[in-house]
């Protein structure tokens, strides 16, 4: 989610961003924040301090490292039955991958707003652990695609590490696929007819993101 988030989400800002820590530092994130200062708005820009200030990025050669998310339940969240349970707490329609007769686990986070609701959907597959986070974006699409080119436009500055990548899932939503400095883990999170999709694990390569991003897509 593209804003600073409640103080019961600080988990889900550093799992969605888990591949943003690996390119952070003091220096990229200001002049993330100037980019976005002056191209979206001023609430993406306090998301991108945030990622400061919740993922426990350090200063190049601190010697400090940021923690490791919580990969089997990335929002502290509520274990729901079924999706049919977790689809009544929902604003909108939720999709599984198509390819697994059910997800593994589905999380739910019951102390929020219906509109601010947020489920993540676990799988177990030959790519690992995948985690699909579904929610009400908090930014239009325009605006998203701004944001696409800001964090492109980081890669290979100083004191980052990592890459960005703009894509098409399924050749009609903008997405943005951000990749580890070892190349070992990437996400890719899209906006798609007022839901706004995160796929993300703990060993997910890009192709991987891109293949469940086009299989989860309409």
């Amino acid at each position: 989610m593209l804003r600073f988030p409640p103080s019961n989400r600080p988990s889900r800002l550093f799992a969605s961003c888990a591949i943003l820590v690996d390119r952070c530092t003091q220096a990229s994130v200001r002049a993330c924040c100037a980019r976005y200062v002056g191209r979206v708005c001023a609430c993406v820009a306090v998301a991108a301090v945030a990622l400061v200030a919740v993922s426990g990025c350090a200063q190049p050669g601190s010697g400090e490292q940021p923690p490791v998310p919580n990969w089997n339940n990335p929002i502290h969240g509520r274990v729901e039955a079924s999706l049919a349970a977790a689809q009544r707490h929902m604003p909108f329609h939720l999709r599984s991958l198509p390819t697994f007769p059910r997800p593994r686990r589905i999380l739910d986070t019951p102390a929020l707003s219906r509109d601010s609701r947020l489920i993540v959907l676990q799988y177990r597959t030959s790519s690992g652990l995948v985690n699909v986070y579904e929610e009400t974006p908090q930014v239009s699409v325009s605006g998203f695609r701004k944001v696409i080119a800001s964090w492109v436009g980081l890669n290979g500055q100083p004191g980052t590490s990592g890459t960005s990548a703009a894509v098409m899932v399924r050749g009609k939503y903008p997405a943005l696929v951000t990749t580890a400095s070892d190349g070992r883990r990437s996400d890719i999170r899209w906006i798609e007819a007022g839901v706004e999709y995160l796929i993300t694990g703990p060993s997910l390569t890009k192709r991987a993101c891109i293949h469940f991003a086009n299989e989860l897509a309409a």
